[in-house]
C-alpha cells in the first residue's frame, strides 16, 4: 500500500505543511516532556510527549515530522541536559514517529503499536546486556526512596507508630526483592504502556479530528498467536526450577500482560456492542479496569478466548456483517 503522505484521510483534500506547524508540535513536545520540572505532579504528562510527533506525520511529510522531532530534542537538550535529549529521541519520540509512519503509510495503528514497541523492546534488551545494573538501579530507585532514612523519618515526624515504620520497612523490603528478580519484565511491560497510551490518545485525537485514518475495530480483533500460550504454559511449570524461576517469573509477567490485553479487546468488543451512548459503553470498560481483580480476570479472559473464542457469539449472522471478522488473529 502506497504513503499516503500530507493528505487529510477523511476528506482527501491535500494538507501543505507548514513551518509554524512544525514548531508548534516540537515545542509542544518538548514542553510534555519537560513539565515535570516545572510542576512534579504533571510528570506523567512526558509519557505522551511522543504524540504531537505523531500528529505532524500524519499532516506533514516523515522529513517534517523528524525535524519537530529534533527542534523538540534541541529545546530539551537546551533546558536541561544532553543526555536528556537523547533520551526523548530514543524512548519516546521515534516510537511516536514509528506510529504515524504506520498510519500514513496505509498499515494501520496496530501495526504501527508493534513496530514501536519492537524498537523499545530492542533498546531494553540492549541496556540489559550493556548495563544491566544501571537498568535494575532506574527501575528500584522508587522503591528505594521509600525504605531511605529520610523518608523513614518523614513517617516518624508525622506521627507513626515505631512498629507501624518496622512493618512498612519490612513490606517494601519484600517488595523490592520481588522486583529485583522481575525488574526485566517490568521494563517490557512498561514499553507496553507507554506505547498503547500514546496509541490510545492518537486513536481518540483521529476519532474527532480525522476518523477516516483509522482502521475499524482493529484493537477489538487482537488476539495473540498459540505460541504465546505455550510460553506461558512452560514458563509456569519452569518456576519449579530453581534455576529457571527467574526468567520463567519474567516470561510469566510478560505473558500474562499481553493475554490481559487480549482481554481487554474482548471486552471493548462487546462494550462496543451495547445499546447506549459511546459514554455508557466507555462507563463500563473503566469500571472493569476499576475492579483490584481486573488483571487478573483479564489474563484469564484472554486466555481462554484462545480455545473458546468468545467473540464470535456477538458475531452477525453470515451474510449480515462487514466482511471481516471481528475475532480474527491479530
Amino acid at each position: 500500500m502506497t504513503e499516503r503522505g500530507p493528505v487529510s484521510a477523511g476528506t482527501g483534500v491535500g494538507a501543505e505543511p507548514r513551518l509554524g506547524g512544525l514548531v508548534g508540535a516540537g515545542a509542544l513536545s518538548a514542553l510534555l516532556f519537560g513539565s515535570g520540572g516545572f510542576v512534579p505532579a504533571l510528570a506523567p504528562l512526558s509519557l505522551v510527549s511522543p504524540l504531537p510527533i505523531a500528529v505532524q506525520r500524519l499532516k506533514g511529510s516523515a522529513s517534517g515530522a523528524w525535524l519537530a522531532a529534533t527542534l523538540a530534542a534541541a529545546l530539551v537538550a537546551a533546558a536541561s541536559v544532553p543526555s536528556a535529549a537523547g533520551f526523548y529521541l530514543a524512548v519516546l519520540a521515534v516510537p511516536g514517529l514509528l506510529l504515524g509512519e504506520a498510519l500514513a503509510r496505509g498499515r494501520g495503528l496496530l501495526r504501527g503499536c508493534g513496530w514501536a514497541f519492537a524498537m523499545l523492546v530492542t533498546e531494553i534488551a540492549a541496556g540489559l546486556v550493556l548495563v544491566p545494573a544501571a537498568m535494575a538501579e532506574r527501575f528500584l530507585a522508587p522503591v528505594d526512596n521509600l525504605r531511605s532514612e529520610a523518608f523513614l523519618a518523614e513517617l516518624r515526624n508525622g506521627g507513626l507508630a515505631p512498629e507501624r515504620v518496622a512493618e512498612f520497612t519490612e513490606q517494601v523490603g519484600m517488595l523490592r526483592d520481588a522486583l529485583a528478580v522481575v525488574f526485566p519484565g517490568a521494563w517490557v511491560i512498561g514499553a507496553a504502556v507507554l506505547v498503547a497510551a500514546n496509541a490510545a490518545l492518537l486513536r481518540l485525537y483521529l476519532l474527532r479530528r480525522d476518523p477516516g485514518w483509522l482502521e475499524d475495530g482493529e484493537f477489538e480483533r487482537v488476539r495473540w498467536p498459540l505460541g504465546l500460550v505455550v510460553a506461558f504454559v512452560l514458563s509456569g511449570a519452569a518456576v519449579a526450577l530453581p534455576l529457571a524461576r527467574p526468567a520463567a517469573y519474567n516470561l510469566l509477567l510478560v505473558t500474562g500482560f499481553f493475554f490481559a490485553l487480549q482481554g481487554l479487546a474482548v471486552v471493548a468488543f462487546y462494550a462496543r456492542r451495547l445499546a447506549g451512548p459511546p459514554l455508557l459503553r466507555a462507563a463500563v470498560v473503566v469500571l472493569i479496569l476499576a475492579n483490584p481483580w481486573a488483571p487478573q480476570i483479564l489474563a484469564l479472559l484472554g486466555l481462554f478466548d484462545n480455545w473458546f473464542d468468545f467473540r464470535r457469539w456477538a458475531e452477525p449472522p453470515p451474510g449480515e456483517g462487514e466482511g471481516t471478522r471481528p475475532g480474527r488473529s491479530a
